[in-house]
């Protein structure tokens, strides 16, 4: 048991993060993961996760439970935020796979992620990923950095991201609730799908979902990302205008 936010179970190796300007700060109550004010020239992040770079250990089914809320309402907040399931820690060095997750996931204009023009893409999210499994590879940073400014190209990155859709399945719905009042989020993860809740009532039923393994992860940061076949691929820091947190009072994952 850590001190501030309950954080079951308790075995768990959770890792707390922070880059650039942001910091986690943990009270009698609750752990506050926190953007500071900053130009938007360095990437800021501070993140809850419990696979310490690429240890996955989830598969279905698993059921989370989170009692979060945030600083600001969903106009104000800027950047992405979010916690649940993934696999895509692309740190330098680490094991990367085809990348899937299962998720309460925010993001802030000008982000969309979005495989169908049906898509949001944006603000607070009930979001599943799904990609075919495959070998998880180490890719050297600079490999990582050489593909990611060639996919940044437009014509190569709508045609890689035609591709894509024919392969990755997204389900996602848009949450319209007070972001900065206390809720209770449950994510069931099963094998055939996965359902969310808000407050003890369903607001999404996905019909997909992926195998695993995947890791919890908790954080904010001042990233957009554009991942959408019509306009492209794009990524690039914001500025942080006022102090922003994703505040946790409790954290539970139940297996089986």
């Amino acid at each position: 048991m850590n001190r501030g936010a309950p954080l079951k179970p308790a075995d768990r190796p959770w890792v707390r993060m922070t880059m650039g300007a942001a910091q986690i700060v943990a009270d009698a109550e609750a752990l506050h993961l926190m953007l500071l004010p900053s130009p938007g020239d360095r990437y800021a992040d501070a993140q809850l996760d419990d696979y310490g770079g690429s240890r996955f250990v989830w598969r279905p089914p698993v059921r989370l439970i989170v009692e979060a809320r945030f600083s600001h309402p969903m106009e104000t907040l800027v950047g992405t935020a979010g916690f649940g399931f993934w696999n895509a820690a692309a740190m330098p060095g680490a094991l990367i796979g085809p990348p899937s997750a299962v998720w309460f996931f925010f993001a802030s204009p000008p982000s969309r992620i979005a495989l169908s023009p049906a898509d949001a893409g944006r603000g607070w999210l009930a979001m599943v990923w799904r990609s075919p499994t495959g070998p998880r590879l180490r890719i050297p940073g600079w490999l990582q950095q050489g593909l990611w400014r060639l996919l940044k190209a437009p014509p190569l990155a709508r045609t890689a991201l035609s591709l894509g859709a024919r392969w990755m399945a997204v389900s996602q719905r848009p949450l319209e609730i007070d972001l900065t009042a206390w809720h209770r989020y449950v994510l069931r993860w099963e094998r055939r799908q996965v359902i969310f809740e808000v407050d003890g009532e369903e607001v999404h039923r996905a019909p997909l979902a992926p195998p695993g393994p995947l890791g919890f992860v908790a954080w904010i940061d001042n990233q957009f990302l554009t991942l959408d076949p019509a306009a492209g691929l794009s990524a690039g820091l914001l500025p942080v205008p006022a102090p922003q947190a994703l505040t946790l009072r409790r954290v539970e994952i139940e297996s089986g």
